[in-house]
């Protein structure tokens, strides 16, 4: 399947070029250190290179929203319960359940499940005042918003304004392992709900496409966790994920390249990027991940 990625600019070109040149160097850098074996050296990534890999995790709005709009049946059950929060007494567990409990209160309000998303909140507001970092929620703005489902634009703004900053904020502060496990239960959370949300063709080909893209995001973030490899609480988590890797190798992506075109809307100069990429993924490694994400998932939230 191809799928065309459109990017809006609303910058001069020139400046455009440069960042986006800068920034994509800085990932394939990165991405290359896996792909070259020199994972088993002495590499360490730099504050400015862990803020530009945890910038190329997905948002979970995206694969959220992607499922709302394939017609995918909202499932409650597949979200990690909020009395669990009670089982988080180490910071470890907590940074890693800040990000489950964030992206299941997108996922809630993604699909309109505004009274819901209520005690959610209240998780992410306890975790984030646990981790010192509660100044990046606006929990009564929030809590205000979330009762009107003509509010869920505002509220998933400041949700994920709130991440990032938050995710600035640690790595400046020289706490980017939090940020990292933040990031990391995000992944693995939004993975585990588009893995498990029941499907049928034509729905499921779009959304396993979407997950076979995910194979340069693992290899980012296995280099992200590397990074605190010291610590042996990361090195179970690469573990895992070293071994979702190699189901992941069955994966073939293929990039065609084509021209950008330029646009103009509304005096908005928009850049097309018509390049296209085309993901091979079966149904034996989709079932594969699933597996795996399932028992990584299950063992971050217990």
């Amino acid at each position: 399947m191809k799928i065309p990625r459109l990017t809006t600019v609303f910058v001069s070109l020139f400046f455009f070029f440069a960042i986006l040149s800068c920034q994509q160097g800085e990932r394939q850098q990165a991405t290359d250190l896996l792909s070259d074996s020199l994972i088993e050296a002495d590499v360490r990534l730099d504050d400015k290179m862990i803020r530009e890999m945890i910038s190329s995790i997905p948002n979970p709005v995206e694969m959220s929203a992607l499922l709302q709009k394939s017609g995918i049946v909202y499932s409650q059950d597949l979200l990690n319960p909020v009395n669990n929060i009670n089982n988080y007494n180490t910071n470890f567990k907590k940074a890693l359940n800040l990000g489950v409990y964030g992206t299941d209160l997108v996922y809630m309000n993604i699909y309109d499940r505004t009274i819901s998303t209520l005690r959610y909140l209240s998780n992410v507001r306890d975790l984030a005042s646990d981790l010192r970092v509660e100044q990046f929620f606006d929990y009564e703005t929030l809590n205000r918003l979330s009762e009107s489902s003509r509010n869920i634009d505002s509220v998933l703004f400041i949700t994920n304004t709130g991440f990032d900053d938050m995710s600035r904020y640690l790595i400046d502060q020289n706490r980017g392992n939090i940020s990292v496990l933040i990031s990391y239960g995000t992944w693995i959370e939004s993975l585990y709900i588009a893995t498990n949300v029941q499907t049928v063709p034509p729905k499921s080909e779009t959304i396993h496409t979407r997950l076979g893209e995910q194979k340069k995001i693992l290899d980012n973030m296995i280099l992200l966790l590397y990074t605190y490899r010291n610590d042996p609480y990361f090195q179970n988590l690469i573990d895992d994920l070293m071994e979702l890797k190699v189901i992941f190798d069955d994966v073939s992506i293929t990039y065609v390249y084509a021209e950008p075109t330029i646009q103009e809307v509304d005096g908005t100069v928009i850049l097309v990027d018509n390049s296209s990429s085309e993901v091979n993924i079966s149904e034996e490694t989709v079932e594969a991940i699933t597996q795996q994400v399932s028992y990584i998932r299950n063992k971050m939230v217990e």
